[in-house]
């Protein structure tokens, strides 16, 4: 019978290891967004499909400035999740027991209608050409504040607390 020496069971041990870490790490990393498929606060989403019923999103990277980034596709933020959500505009889509609250990333200089889905508490602003009617145009996204009065336009405008965001729209 053999016996192996302190340095073949650290070898062996260590070769275990790195294969473990390389199976399994990838399947972690990779896969465990399937684990949580729901987006989590700060993160950025996207509308899957604008002609659903019902509004569905895809994780999409969010630009370091926090500001929308069109290369990204990035169409909402996540604002909170909880029972109710903060003050604000938010749209909100039922997630179990609570709620997902959403700010749009509304690009400035483009326009968009609002649409009703069947899952969300309030209609949602959708890109649209300028010239459909009802088009509302978002003039300006003031960072770090939350009141509408700064906007030209209050009674259209949007505003959010957390994170403090005004969105100015104004009729196109």
């Amino acid at each position: 019978m053999s016996r192996q020496t302190g340095f073949e069971k650290w070898y062996f041990r260590v070769i275990i290891t790195c294969a473990a870490l390389v199976v399994l790490g990838p399947m972690i990393y990779f896969g465990g967004r399937e684990l949580w498929p729901n987006p989590l606060v700060g993160e950025c989403v996207k509308q899957v499909d604008h002609g659903a019923a019902d509004l569905t999103f895809e994780e999409v990277r969010c630009s370091s400035t926090g500001r929308s980034n069109r290369s990204t596709g990035r169409e909402f933020e996540v604002g909170a999740i909880a029972s109710t959500c903060p003050p604000g505009d938010y749209t909100t889509v039922p997630r179990g027991d609570e709620k997902t609250c959403y700010l749009p990333a509304l690009n400035t200089g483009v326009c968009y209608v609002t649409k009703q889905f069947r899952n969300t508490d309030r209609p949602v602003h959708v890109r649209a050409d300028c010239k459909q009617a009802g088009a509302l145009k978002s003039e300006e996204s003031i960072q770090d504040v939350s009141d509408k009065s700064r906007c030209k336009n209050p009674d259209i405008s949007l505003a959010f607390s957390e994170p403090a965001r005004t969105v100015c729209l104004a009729k196109a």
